[in-house]
């Protein structure tokens, strides 16, 4: 066994496509303020088409390398926060 082992694969269903992250981009809501790095929704709705496919790209990466940033406010299974 190895002693970095994760568990099973990633099962098809957490599957981040190129629709879905496209279909989040026009659902975003617009006229708000941008946020620390001067970027909003604006920019990303009026980028180019390909943005969508490589946002979805590196969501299923992150999933896949099982990366998770430690600074996040966000639940983590591996951190009983």
């Amino acid at each position: 066994m190895r002693n970095n082992y994760c568990g099973l694969p990633l099962p098809s269903n957490y599957n981040f496509d190129t629709e879905l992250v496209s279909n989040v981009i026009f659902d975003l809501n617009f006229g708000k303020a941008a946020d620390i790095d001067g970027l909003a929704a604006e920019h990303i709705l009026h980028s180019h088409p390909i943005l969508s496919i490589i946002l979805a790209k590196l969501f299923q990466l992150i999933l896949k390398c099982r990366y998770n940033n430690n600074n996040n406010k966000f639940y983590s299974p591996e951190r009983n926060i």
